[in-house]
């Protein structure tokens, strides 16, 4: 009896086991959503941020950008659980054996697919459009930094050129150009038309103008040469216009940007006294540097992305918020030039 009273007890116990497994097995996929979406996603933007920077610092040394795109991302889980039980009978004793077992399998898949060809010339080659520009700037987004970060000249009127430093008209047309747009002076103006070309619009008609707009307006007209009473001027990308009431805007490929922004990267001293690289392009003209990436022998505490590269850290330090703004426009400019083309990665079967 003391035997069968055993198996009973076991076989309950076992019940019990499997139950719970079963139930977990039910569950699994859901549970893993919050934690899985949140590890994942952190992960990859930390990736991205070390991959950006890594390039930038890598420009700085004479070096071809590398980007690895994490095409997808693929998880798969797997519980599995086992019961077994017995029960002998010897001549001298009984016998009896239980016992469970269960397997727990967590198998990621994860698919990389280098930038290159077409989608590298498309990504990082390609000038940012002009009309894309100036309809990020009129919804919202910091005329002194996308121009900045963006543009090389306007009607002429150039930016900083490392080694050379930047027209100084061109840094306060900036500050112009954000007073005209908040008082919703200057503005875009697209057409359903694709052949016909956005606009720049002043809208002055029926606006009783105070003294300060008065001076942005006739020193943004001196500044780009545009006519006097010309209330609309037509946008285009290049380097010089013919045609009159023409805003023509020289932009940046996110290439560009990139070889503009690693200038400014502080390397060791050393490594400009061995010829591994040029000197630290240091921007005195108004508004300061955009970016400020430090190098240092030790590891950085407060860093908002860092990465180690020829015995050195470098890194972007967290409290500086310029700096980390730039950066992150600059990953979204990124984002937002990707040609569209998804890697073709390998056909996967999931199995269950």
């Amino acid at each position: 009896m003391t035997i069968i009273w055993i198996l009973q007890r076991g076989f309950k116990t076992l019940l019990i086991t499997s139950t719970a497994l079963l139930v977990s097995c039910t569950s699994l996929g859901p549970s893993t959503i919050e934690r899985d979406r949140m590890d994942y996603g952190l992960s990859l933007n930390t990736s991205i941020k070390q991959q950006l920077l890594g390039n930038i610092v890598r420009l700085r040394y004479m070096e071809a950008p590398i980007f690895v795109d994490v095409a997808s991302v693929i998880n798969q889980y797997s519980l599995s659980g086992s019961i077994d039980a017995g029960l002998g009978f010897n001549s001298g004793s009984n016998t009896a054996n239980l016992g469970a077992g269960g397997r727990w399998e967590d198998r990621p898949t994860i698919t990389y697919s280098p930038i290159s060809g077409k989608k590298f010339s498309e990504s990082l080659l390609t000038p940012i459009s002009p009309e894309s520009l100036f309809a990020l700037v009129q919804s919202g987004w910091p005329p002194e930094l996308m121009f900045r970060l963006t543009v090389a000249q306007i009607n002429g009127v150039a930016d900083s050129n490392p080694p050379q430093q930047a027209d100084p008209g061109f840094r306060e047309t900036l500050s112009v150009w954000t007073r005209l747009r908040e008082a919703r002076i200057l503005a875009l103006r697209r057409s359903n038309n694709h052949n016909e070309r956005a606009r720049i619009v002043l809208y002055v008609n029926d606006v009783e103008l105070d003294e300060q707009t008065r001076e942005d307006l006739s020193f943004l007209q001196e500044t780009l040469g545009l006519r006097k009473g010309a209330k609309e001027f037509t946008l285009t990308y290049g380097l010089i216009s013919n045609e009159p009431d023409s805003l023509v805007v020289l932009t940046l490929s996110i290439l560009d940007m990139m070889v503009d922004l690693a200038r400014m990267v502080d390397v060791p001293q050393q490594h400009i006294d061995e010829g591994r690289t040029f000197p630290t392009f240091v921007d005195t003209g108004l508004g300061g540097p955009l970016l400020q990436v430090h190098s240092s022998i030790e590891k950085p505490d407060m860093a908002y992305v860092a990465i180690r590269d020829r015995g050195y850290w470098f890194y972007i330090d967290d409290r500086d918020l310029m700096s980390k703004r730039t950066f992150g426009v600059l990953q979204i400019l990124l984002s937002l030039t990707d040609s569209g083309d998804t890697a073709r990665g390998p056909l996967l079967s999931i199995g269950g």
